[in-house]
């Protein structure tokens, strides 16, 4: 094994780069490395082939024959002398430097101080020639003397004399750290040039952490790529006892993270529902069991005690009988107390009201602890269920309302949705995952379960005679959205829920638990790239994966709700109904499960839009149902905004909302439906997609809209309030999410603006061109002008831009 590594500067560099047996390694991106240019004679081995995606518990080293084989490409011999080169201040060159140790580098090993831009600033040029090294016949094997150690070494080392360093950032060792370790950021090692400190300096920093010559040290960031240059550089200055933690701080937190059992916390929830209550709840479990509650349904609230209780619906679809459950549980538990405004708490909505979820969920408020064991003893009679509609764990399985009566469909869902529900509900090895996972399974031609945005979704397919499903993994919204791509599978529908469990053992095999802002499935998917994480699933599955190229894919259009009357594949019909913001009051939902035993199938279901379907419907009972009075409020055939409008929960009762919501929407809706037959444009569109979230998650789905909007605070020279940032242009059948074009609009202008766009869609639009269409050929430029020009008051309105 080579010692060191060394540190050395540009004057090395240009002076032995053409040395014999001297190899210069960019680690840049190969298009970088090309395009950019590189030093002289340098080869390319990007960061991102050295480091086993696939490989994130046990850190990510690449197999020693992958290693092996990436050295002969380059023309590396075991005892030439290895110069790493990066643009990142040296950070990915030191763990490719620290690779090669692994495995057992015979040769010297350099580091390139302050790397390429180092290199240019003495005067260094560059060259866009391709070496083109002649291959090697290197091997490689793990040196049995490598410094590593794993979690077990790091927990006797805590106990030790050892001192183990945290290289990453105080922030992030603020939030958390593995117990004992001292701080030492690998860029506090660092002047602002990118070039290591004086000797002196460093010296000065490792003794103020207690880092001495004589002391054993364990390094350990966050995956093991931080913590290489401060290898390089300890060994560099003489310390030679140093070790590094290949698994840091992801394998320890995977192996700290807490095994919940959904079945067992929600036995604990009911006995202090039946005695004790809330505040015995939290002072005998501690205040985390607030958070472990989401694993049953249960979200505090904003207002201390209370919570918002969520129900599954697998598919959307509940009996009459657990529907009007539910809303007898909304109309008598859901209320407000005096202290928060009692009846009156909600000007628009009252109290006892549920909201329907874009995840076909019902969720209600105002819910105490010392209530849930008689709820959930009403809902044990009728089979409804909370367990894992929350936390992280597989979420509720959304599908097609319309399945099994929709005329066109290819495959009936629903048995399959229940199957999946059934396989993972209740078991406490599932509802451990890094992050929630989301699935979707759609048998029409539609795509209503927006297979695009789901961890896993499933769209019809027919290949040699067979019906089933491909599959599309890793879409979300929120920070990072993602559509989801298809890994060339073909899916029989029997094979579903042993896909879901392949996944979700995948995930938690592979995910991250550290990192709740960037540890969702599709992350792992965009870090493994589509064909290695097919190639990694196929490892999980019980059954043989078969491709999906000479499939027939059945999706052909984005439907996006199901509201107004619908014939169905038996001649029965079924009414789609508008729920706006998917608010409704319990005993209204009591009332229309009455109606659907008394005239349809004993049966609602619940769309992704928010909104509620009454299968079931026969020529008769169909007149007679459209002309109740319910109708009133729950229309199927409402105007344009009002059947577009979808909200999240807001900043009623939401901890990270910034705008109130549901009131807001539906007050718009109204105001923005009767512009638009004053001007003569409601009958032209069925619907006007406006989506608000409160803040800056994705719970309404913003980035699907016509108009997505998310809650926001401005500032100016004279006042400050609440706002919007709005983007637009969403549309899933294209697969195209909304672009972010204004930010910090005062929540007032909105609908003012939301008209004058319309308007000028209207007055500028082609035959037959969508919104989505023509916000994609007017320049962002224009639009943003557009939006500019509507000002509600003085000063103008609109605040910062979003890029």
């Amino acid at each position: 094994m080579s010692d060191g590594p060394t540190v050395v500067s540009p004057d090395w560099l240009e002076t032995h780069r053409d040395d014999d047996g001297v190899v210069v390694v960019d680690v840049r991106e190969a298009r970088d490395y090309a395009e950019l240019g590189h030093v002289p004679g340098a080869v390319n081995v990007p960061t991102e082939v050295f480091r086993d995606p696939s490989s994130v518990a046990a850190g990510k080293l690449p197999a020693a024959d992958d290693f092996a084989a990436l050295m002969r490409e380059a023309g590396i011999r075991e005892g030439d002398a290895v110069v790493a080169v990066d643009d990142a201040n040296g950070v990915n060159a030191a763990r490719f430097l620290l690779t090669a140790i692994v495995y057992g580098h015979d040769g010297p090993l350099y580091l390139l101080d302050g790397g390429l831009e180092a290199w240019l600033e003495a005067g260094g040029n560059l060259s866009d020639e391709d070496p083109d090294p002649e291959p090697t016949n290197y091997e490689a094997e793990r040196d049995a003397g490598a410094p590593l150690v794993d979690r077990a070494g790091v927990e006797e080392a805590v106990e030790g004399d050892a001192v183990v360093v945290d290289t990453r950032t105080a922030a992030e060792y603020d939030q958390s750290h593995i117990p004992g370790a001292v701080q030492l950021g690998w860029e506090d090692l660092l002047e602002e040039s990118g070039r290591l400190k004086p000797e002196a300096e460093l010296e000065e920093l490792l003794a103020d952490r207690g880092i001495t010559r004589d002391e054993r040290i364990v390094l350990y960031c966050n995956t093991a790529r931080r913590l290489s240059h401060t290898f390089v550089v300890l060994r560099d200055l003489g310390y030679e006892n140093v070790e590094f933690y290949e698994g840091s701080l992801t394998d320890w937190v995977r192996a700290e993270a807490p095994e919940w059992d959904p079945v067992e916390l929600k036995e604990q929830v009911r006995a202090y529902s039946r005695g004790g209550g809330f505040e015995a709840m939290v002072e005998e479990l501690g205040d985390d069991v607030l958070n472990r509650l989401k694993l049953i349904g249960l979200y505090h609230q904003k207002q201390r005690g209370y919570f918002m209780l969520r129900t599954r619906a697998p598919g959307g679809i509940l009996t009459a009988e657990q529907a009007r459950t539910i809303g007898e549980v909304a109309d008598e538990f859901a209320r407000a107390p005096d202290e928060y405004g009692g009846a009156d708490q909600n000007p628009v909505f009252g109290d006892g009201f549920l909201d329907a979820t874009t995840r076909q969920d019902i969720q209600m408020h105002w819910i105490e602890i010392e209530d849930v064991a008689e709820i959930w003893d009403r809902y044990d009679a009728v089979g409804l269920e909370t367990m894992q509609a929350c936390g992280n764990s597989v979420r509720n399985v959304v599908g097609c309302p319309a399945s099994g009566i929709d005329p066109d469909e290819t495959v009936d869902v629903q048995p399959v949705v229940e199957r999946v529900s059934q396989r993972f509900l209740g078991d406490h090895h599932y509802a451990n995952l890094p992050r929630k996972f989301k699935v979707s399974v759609t048998g029409c031609h539609e795509n209503c379960a927006r297979a695009q945005i789901q961890d896993l979704g499933l769209t019809p397919a027919r290949k040699d005679g067979r019906e089933g499903f491909v599959a599309q993994v890793g879409g979300g919204l929120s920070d990072g959205p993602r559509i989801a791509s298809d890994i060339d599978l073909f899916v029989d529908p029997e094979d579903v829920d042993d896909l879901v469990a392949a996944m979700a053992d995948l995930f938690m095999d592979h995910g991250s638990y550290l990192d709740t802002a960037v540890n969702r499935l599709r992350f792992l998917v965009e870090e493994l790239g589509p064909e290695t994480f097919r190639e990694e699933l196929e490892t999980y599955a019980d059954f043989t994966f078969e491709s999906a190229a000479d499939a027939e894919r059945l999706t052909t259009d984005y439907r996006g709700d199901h509201v107004g009357v619908h014939e169905q594949a038996d001649g029965r019909s079924y009414v789609g109904l508008n729920v706006p913001t998917g608010r409704m009051g319990g005993d209204d939902l009591a009332e229309l499960a009455a109606l659907a035993d008394e005239l349809g199938g004993g049966e609602l279901r619940l769309t992704p839009n928010q909104n509620v379907l009454v299968p079931h419907l026969g020529d008769d009972d169909l007149e007679r149902f459209l002309e109740h009075p319910l109708l009133e409020r729950y229309s199927p055939d409402p105007g344009p905004f009002t059947r577009g409008i979808v909200t999240c929960t807001g900043r009623e009762f939401c901890n990270y909302g910034i705008i109130e919501t549901k009131n807001r929407a539906v007050k718009w809706a109204r105001q923005l439906d009767e512009w638009a037959e004053e001007v003569g444009i409601a009958d032209d569109h069925d619907a006007i997609r406006v989506h608000m979230s409160g803040c800056a998650a994705s719970c309404a789905q913003p980035q699907l809209g016509d108009f997505g909007l998310r809650g926001e605070v401005y500032r100016d020279d004279f006042e400050s309030g609440r706002a919007a940032d709005m983007g637009l242009g969403g549309d899933l059948g294209d697969d195209q999410f909304i672009d972010w074009l204004v930010g910090k609009i005062p929540i007032e202008d909105v609908p003012s603006v939301i008209e004058a766009t319309v308007q000028a869609y209207e007055d500028d639009r082609e035959p037959d061109e969508s919104f989505a269409e023509w916000t994609n050929r007017t320049s962002n430029a224009d639009l943003r002008e557009i939006i500019a020009e509507q000002p509600a008051r003085d000063p103008p309105a609109i605040g910062t831009e979003v890029s």
